[in-house]
């Protein structure tokens, strides 16, 4: 019985790979940042006895048999994006690809029907960098999105089979921005271009923007086991919202001098003159004004037998809430010139996740996952540094007692849906605004999370 229940799990699982890797791009939230979580794929809402689960739904806590527990982990979260030009096939590759990936998670009984707990974990991660001939540099360069949340978590239970929670804390947002700009450079470069003080050049500079904050964030979840085998449970990660006190300044490790046309050399009197603008640019920040999605979670779980367990989980992505900082704005004698485009139109969506776990013997256990969440953005709108498509996903994990506690081993595969977009090839020559030609541009990405823990009970 047990064989028979395994392989119906497992080919269930393959069923979903099969669907979800044609759907396949890197998100920007991450799934779950400890071992157990990453191996069920993000799933998790409904897996009772838990303490990794209950990060994602903290009416899970009171479900835990042991009066205290803990577990602290240690990973990797790794993400790449490439864009390849068809006119003639020149593939630019991201660099800034790794983060380090922490997570926590603790429990305390207080009472028999009530479980207070703390988590750590990372909700959101997106990070890239181009080089300095992408095309699509003058929408966006380069992005550095990182979250560290923590929050205290309270779960009771109004029966047993019954409970709710909440979890409420902090997440210290930090962002940063880059993309390029191009400055007219006239002979003068003191005075405003016109018909006496003509254009010779182009200056072309990275505008850089960056700010990081404390922000409120916070969880809702229940559980209900309807039976021994079979439980239904949902979670609401709520949206994290704020302002970030953003900086800006010009980025040194970009500069480049071309021709009015935008291509070529400039006239040899927009050398000095060049140098002499740059000095006297002004850059002003735009917006902080920040809104990372919430998200809404329903998941059914079955115990099918003994040794097998899987879960489905279905969540909806308010990603048509997203907004990121406005661009930065860079001013000389001529007038302001600034990016545009960026993040484009996102819109909200549906993603689901299957988990299976098998406890091959008393202290050693497998997990298996699969996932696809929704596009965020709309295709005319997908670009390599925020990426944005579709993902699917493919997780593995085990878990070992020992150490007078558990050994857990997580790890994901994260493959982008591929698209062809018209809107990445720019032109900035005279006129202060960059237009796109309409060549087609593939945008690919991937993305690992691997992670190592250990559990143990007081």
């Amino acid at each position: 019985m047990a064989r028979t229940t395994l392989r119906i799990g497992l080919g269930a699982l393959g069923l979903l790979a099969g669907l979800g890797t044609p759907l396949a791009a890197q998100t920007l939230w991450v799934p779950a940042s400890d071992p157990v979580g990453i191996a069920r794929g993000g799933a998790g809402v409904a897996f009772g006895q838990s303490l990794e689960a209950a990060a994602l739904n903290p009416a899970l806590l009171v479900t835990l048999r042991e009066d205290a527990s803990a577990f602290l982990a240690a990973g990797m979260e790794l993400q790449s994006s490439q864009a390849t030009l068809q006119a003639n096939s020149s593939v630019q590759y991201s660099t800034d690809r790794n983060r380090f990936l922490p997570a926590l998670g603790a429990a305390w009984k207080l009472k028999p029907n009530l479980y207070l707990g703390l988590k750590f974990d990372n909700p959101f991660m997106r990070h890239a960098e181009l080089p300095s001939v992408y095309t699509g540099r003058f929408e966006a360069q380069g992005m550095d999105l990182t979250t560290r949340r923590a929050e205290i978590q309270l779960s009771y239970a109004l029966t047993p089979g019954l409970s709710f929670g909440a979890s409420l804390g902090m997440t210290h947002v930090k962002y940063s921005f880059t993309n390029s700009v191009r400055v007219e450079v006239p002979g003068n470069p003191l005075a405003p271009v016109g018909t006496a003080n003509p254009v010779q050049g182009l200056l072309e500079l990275n505008a850089l923007q960056e700010g990081s904050k404390n922000l409120p964030s916070y969880a809702l979840g229940f559980r209900w086991a309807m039976n021994p085998r079979w439980t239904i449970a949902g979670a609401y990660q709520g949206s994290i919202t704020g302002t970030l006190p953003v900086k800006a300044r010009l980025d040194d490790s970009h500069r480049a001098l071309v021709g009015k046309s935008g291509f070529g050399d400039p006239n040899a009197i927009a050398v000095p003159a060049a140098q002499t603008l740059q000095g006297i640019l002004t850059v002003t920040p735009g917006s902080g004004d920040i809104t990372l999605p919430g998200r809404f979670t329903l998941g059914v779980r079955q115990r099918m037998t003994q040794t097998f367990t899987w879960e489905a989980d279905l969540r909806y992505v308010l990603g048509g809430s997203l907004k990121l900082p406005g661009y930065a704005t860079v001013t000389g004698p001529t007038g302001t010139v600034s990016g545009s485009g960026f993040p484009g139109e996102v819109h909200s969506g549906f993603g689901i996740s299957l988990a299976g776990e098998v406890t091959f013997t008393k202290n050693l256990t497998g997990r298996l996952g699969l996932s696809s969440d929704p596009g965020l953005r709309k295709d005319p709108t997908v670009e390599p540094v925020l990426g944005g498509s579709r993902t699917a996903a493919f997780s593995a994990g085990l878990g070992w007692k020992v150490l007078k506690g558990e050994v857990n081993l997580g790890w994901q595969i994260r493959q982008s849906q591929d698209r062809e977009v018209k809107n990445l090839d720019f032109r900035w020559g005279t006129g202060g605004v960059p237009t796109t030609t309409g060549t087609l541009t593939r945008v690919e990405g991937m993305g690992h999370l691997w992670s190592i823990g250990y559990k143990k009970a007081f």
